[in-house]
């Protein structure tokens, strides 16, 4: 069959609950595509972020093709879906919805929503991969087939659960589809390919959304991650990896394999990750740098120990100083990640999550409203008919939030000091894509 997969480009935001669309590869319809392959389907993909194309191009590659797949979240492993889920409708509404497929977070919460307001022929629930593959097999016949959701006649019908992938089982991402010069991450650089070690995270933090890849964590054999490098940066010629896992460094002798594995092979390319304050020591950094490691991320989340306990992350604002300070000795790049509109949060929480950005004064900070996405804690009980709804709307005002938020990036970034700082820092591009991206955020 032939099968086009689809990255939307959702354009805008809801006012105050802003999403910042990066060009970033789609990790998880590439790795769908090498499946199809497998089975000896003809993958064919429109990536609509990174190149933008007339309506009249995707509607006919769309017609050319047996099935068409639009997913809605191809970073599904910690990137919070975008809440404006109309612009999906009204994008999968000028596609044949004989040949529709739907996929992402979007639909594997709300099935029904999606099959009714798109008429699709068929939705995926979480990890797309194998029911995309099986559904090819069959022909585009979803019943039957494990993790597939259909409407017969108008009533919309739920196969069970499918079982969660064996990593090592799914062939590499099929990044010959994609031309990498698109893609580009503001604070690592440019040809950026994104990478998976692992799936899942065995923490139960009460705002993040995990509903794609169900409870736990599974990890990729070694052999197979060093394979996948290789192939984008020996023969893909990335110059900058992201890998994606939630909790890189969870596993900490596996990163130690890895980093060792990657100083042996002596590639060019530098690479970031994001982690947990509580799962990182100076030696593992100093490892990771020395293996390329550029820049960490670190999700705070609040200045308020108060919160941060509410939030059964399971660290401590001790913990995260202790990490960023150790970064800073080393000369890694930081981004830290802090939320407004915790339950429970007053002004004084806000000014205190303020402080503490400027305090730990890592090398990037971000501040975002806490969305009670469908399948969290924070989402519990659904707040409205609103199915994703942007902020407790029963507790805090989203006009309101944004506001605070944009004013702790002001607070944050036009310090003198910081200022003075980034400007001797990268390129004359780099300092301009930053500045976009500071733009983005509190326009």
């Amino acid at each position: 069959m032939k099968v086009l997969l689809i990255n939307p480009a959702w354009g805008g935001s809801r006012s105050g609950a802003k999403r910042y669309h990066r060009a970033w590869p789609p990790l998880d319809l590439l790795t769908a595509a090498g499946l199809l392959r497998r089975h000896g389907h003809e993958p064919h993909l429109l990536d609509l972020r990174a190149r933008p194309v007339p309506r009249e191009t995707v509607r006919a590659a769309a017609s050319a093709a047996d099935l068409v797949v639009l997913q809605s979240t191809p970073l599904d492993r910690w990137q919070c879906p975008d809440l404006d889920w109309l612009r999906l409708v009204r994008l999968a509404m000028e596609l044949p919805r004989e040949k529709l497929v739907l996929a992402g977070a979007h639909g594997t919460l709300h099935p029904e929503l999606f099959l009714k307001e798109t008429g699709a022929r068929a939705l995926i629930r979480g990890e797309p991969e194998v029911p995309l593959a099986e559904l090819a097999q069959a022909g585009g016949d979803p019943r039957g087939l494990a993790g597939l959701s259909y409407l017969d006649g108008g009533r919309a019908l739920h196969e069970p659960d499918q079982v969660p992938v064996d990593l090592d089982a799914l062939p590499p991402p099929a990044y010959d589809l994609v031309d990498l010069s698109l893609y580009r991450y503001e604070l690592l650089g440019d040809r950026l390919a994104l990478l998976e070690t692992a799936r899942g995270c065995p923490f139960s933090c009460s705002f993040c959304l995990k509903v794609m890849y169900g409870p736990g964590r599974r990890t990729k054999n070694l052999a197979r991650v060093l394979e996948e490098i290789e192939e984008v940066v020996g023969r893909r010629g990335a110059r900058h990896v992201y890998f994606i896992d939630l909790e890189f460094t969870l596993n900490r002798p596996f990163v130690l394999d890895l980093c060792r594995a990657l100083i042996s092979m002596n590639l060019d390319f530098a690479w970031c990750c994001q982690s947990r304050a509580d799962t990182v020591d100076p030696d593992l950094l100093a490892l990771m740098k020395a293996a390329g490691c550029r820049l960490v991320h670190f999700g705070v989340e609040t200045g308020s120990p108060r919160l941060l306990e509410a939030t059964r992350k399971k660290i401590t604002l001790d913990q995260v100083l202790t990490a960023v300070r150790w970064c800073r000795q080393l000369g890694l790049t930081t981004a830290c990640f802090f939320l407004f509109g915790l339950p429970g949060e007053t002004a004084a929480d806000r000014r205190a999550t303020v402080r503490l950005a400027r305090r730990l004064n890592p090398t990037y900070a971000s501040f975002h409203i806490a969305a009670p996405y469908p399948g969290t804690e924070l989402g519990r009980p659904a707040p409205g008919p609103e199915p994703f709804p942007a902020c407790l709307e029963d507790e805090h005002n989203l006009v309101s939030l944004a506001a605070q938020a944009r004013r702790a990036f002001l607070s944050f970034y036009l310090r003198p000091g910081y200022v003075l700082a980034r400007l001797h820092e990268g390129t004359l591009r780099d300092k301009l894509d930053r500045l976009r991206l500071f733009w983005e955020f509190i326009r």
